[in-house]
């Protein structure tokens, strides 16, 4: 048995499962890269731990120092794992939409939460990204700035993308992921690329999110919806879009639908954002299918647990609030 020499060496190298019950009926391969099992439960350990360690060799952390972070709340959960293992404080800015599973679960891990209303314009100065830059600013904080920081995008090309390629011994033909930051697609897209080029990279975007309709031409404002961590109301420049080759838009309930099955199919215990990219991958697979195209090995990232949704997506209460009903007869 291998004995690590910290919590973090354990990031990354998450498995990959073959979604056969769930996808049994698309007539493509859907793989299911295990993001939630990483030790802070999400996908956003391999920035968090990446971006602290480029910015401890550029010397703008030191020793005792403080990090700044907006977060929908698990790229925080990885800095305050990073924070407890190095010494740092840290304090993050949520917007009031992030589940309270998160905020009880970063406080426990010793950071200080700020929440700011939930909804506002890009431009706002309340709007957390804003606060979270203002705040850094004013105390000479080390922002992490997980929007615009590259280290993000270089942390999917270096591991993400070849752990892909790996795990599918290069027979990877499409990538679904959602884009919070946009470091994934970027990154792990690039490099699968780069490797294949004839690999599509599509982006799974919740409606109320302008992304895809950036990306398409269209005309959309932002309106709220109930997915966590991904889609949103701008652009940010880690979001490549020319690596994107399409996008898909998926309902609030086909999300929480989609991640209920994956329980009831796969034993795959998701959040929202793994729902909502599940089911613009199984809409992905019916498009390849009318135009003729069978047998592809689509990779479906799952970028955290469901853990972090009790109170919120698996909470009968909280679904009748938002109005949301189970297709498919999903929790049966």
């Amino acid at each position: 048995m291998q004995v690590l020499e910290s919590i973090a060496q354990a990031i990354g190298h998450t498995p990959m499962v073959k979604l056969s019950r769930f996808g049994s009926d698309l007539g493509h391969n859907l793989l299911a890269k295990c993001e939630f099992l990483n030790p802070g439960g999400s996908i956003k350990d391999r920035i968090a731990w990446h971006m602290v360690a480029e910015a401890e060799k550029r010397g703008q952390i030191k020793p005792g120092g403080r990090i700044v972070e907006a977060t929908a709340g698990n790229t925080g959960i990885g800095l305050a794992m990073a924070a407890a293992l190095k010494g740092y404080t840290l304090t993050t800015v949520m917007s009031a939409k992030v589940s309270q599973d998160k905020v009880k679960l970063l406080k426990a891990l010793g950071a200080q939460v700020i929440i700011t209303p939930m909804g506002l314009p890009a431009d706002d100065p309340n709007h957390f990204i804003n606060r979270a830059r203002a705040i850094a600013a004013d105390e000479g904080a080390w922002l992490a700035d997980q929007f615009n920081n590259t280290d993000n995008i270089e942390a999917h090309y270096q591991v993400t993308g070849p752990e892909i390629w790996e795990q599918t011994e290069g027979t990877v033909d499409v990538l679904v992921a959602g884009a919070g930051t946009g470091g994934t697609l970027s990154g792990a897209g690039k490099y699968l690329k780069e490797q294949k080029p004839s690999v599509r990279v599509v982006l799974a975007d919740p409606q109320g999110s302008i992304q895809s309709h950036i990306f398409n031409g269209t005309q959309s404002q932002p309106s709220p919806y109930i997915v966590e961590g991904i889609g949103g109301e701008i652009i940010v420049s880690n979001l490549h879009l020319d690596i994107i080759d399409a996008a898909v838009q998926i309902s609030d309930g086909e999300s929480v639908d989609a991640a209920y099955r994956l329980m009831q199919k796969e034993a795959l215990f998701v959040g929202s954002s793994s729902g909502c990219i599940t089911a613009a991958a199984v809409k992905y697979c019916k498009q390849l299918s009318k135009n003729g195209e069978k047998d592809l090995n689509i990779v479906v990232i799952l970028p955290d647990g469901g853990r972090a949704y009790m109170s919120t997506i698996y909470d009968d209460n909280w679904l009748n609030e938002k109005n949301i009903t189970l297709m498919e007869n999903a929790k049966k």
